[in-house]
């Protein structure tokens, strides 16, 4: 198992170098250098000022065979207020509770960065703590107060041509009409870190579901390689779509815990499919976008069992780009 993990770790290692020549310029440049070329927009004409409503949650299932226990948070609708430009998106949410007897508590943390034209890095970090646990098999729902998941993960893709637009510019309303579309390929890896707990079982004992599955925590840390599309189309009267895909194998190493101690799973192939669309609409300096994406991986557990787990996510967000000609100006 480990020999495998690491005969994976070579393989990312090849293929970063590939974009190493790249990296030796922003190898070279200060702090100061590197946060104003990867992060600062300097053209104040690129600014926006975003109104929008988001749904964001991380989940997981269990499944056997046909029989399926889903864990969903509470909480997942919020309201916010941003700043767009051509490099990166700020965006601060409040939840909304609507009045929830059993609130969700959370932190996630997702962005994304283009490094060197042609190095697409994304960042996950998620941590909830009660969960909604559904089955489709007849069984009462119920809220988990006790249960609680973790999951962080890098994805990182090297385009084989320069990524001259962003999924950051179209979101800020800066998609130009210069290209009618934008299609860029590109392969690499991922990595990622999973864990639940619960203070006992998280499968209920009184069902029809796997009787022999026990697990009161699952670890597991996972290492794969991936390929990628990202695609933008320019249509007529100013709307825009967007699709991006990235699909992945690779190896996890895992651990199921119960009363009795820790147990080894035995199966370590790990499957991954990383998804977004978009659709926008441009009216002189508004804009008006719709997202959703979702990032979904599954392996095997040991009794025969399969889990999923992955996040969505989804934005509607209303925004006015900013008309001056100032330029703005780091002082570090």
């Amino acid at each position: 198992m480990h020999k495998k993990l690491l005969i994976f770790v070579c393989f990312l290692c090849v293929a970063g170098s590939a974009s190493a020549q790249r990296t030796k310029l922003l190898d070279s440049l200060s702090a100061k250098e590197v946060i104003d070329t990867l992060l600062i927009d300097r053209d104040m004409n690129n600014w926006s000022i975003r109104l929008f409503t988001n749904y964001k949650g991380q989940s997981f299932n269990l499944i056997d065979q046909d029989d399926k226990l889903s864990f969903k948070p509470n909480r997942t609708a919020g309201i916010g207020v941003g700043l767009g430009t051509s490099k990166v998106i700020l965006d601060l949410a409040f939840n909304l509770n609507g009045g929830q007897e059993n609130p969700t508590k959370r932190f996630d943390m997702q962005g994304a960065v283009i490094v060197a034209d042609r190095n697409l890095v994304g960042l996950y970090v998620q941590h909830y703590r009660g969960f909604n646990v559904e089955n489709n098999f007849g069984e009462p729902e119920l809220f988990r107060d006790d249960i609680e998941s973790f999951s962080m993960g890098v994805n990182y893709l090297y385009t084989f041509e320069d990524l001259t637009f962003s999924t950051a510019m179209l979101r800020a309303g800066l998609m130009k009409e210069e290209k009618k579309h934008y299609i860029a390929f590109g392969v690499g890896g991922f990595m990622v870190y999973d864990k639940f707990s619960a203070d006992e079982s998280v499968v209920p004992q009184q069902n029809n579901f796997n009787q022999v599955l026990d697990i009161n925590r699952f670890s597991g840390l996972g290492l794969g390689v991936s390929v990628g599309v990202i695609t933008v189309f320019v249509l007529p009267a100013n709307f825009f779509i967007n699709v991006d895909l990235s699909p992945g194998v690779g190896l996890m190493a895992k651990k199921t815990y119960n009363d009795s101690g820790s147990h080894n799973v035995s199966k370590p192939m790990l499957y991954k499919i990383d998804y977004h669309a978009g659709l926008g609409y441009l009216y002189k300096r508004f804009y008006v976008t719709l997202t959703y994406g979702n990032g979904l991986y599954t392996t095997n557990l040991n009794e025969g069992a399969n889990y999923h787990f992955g996040n969505t996510k989804a934005k509607f967000a209303i925004g006015y780009r900013v008309n001056t000609n100032k330029k703005f100006k780091l002082k570090l």
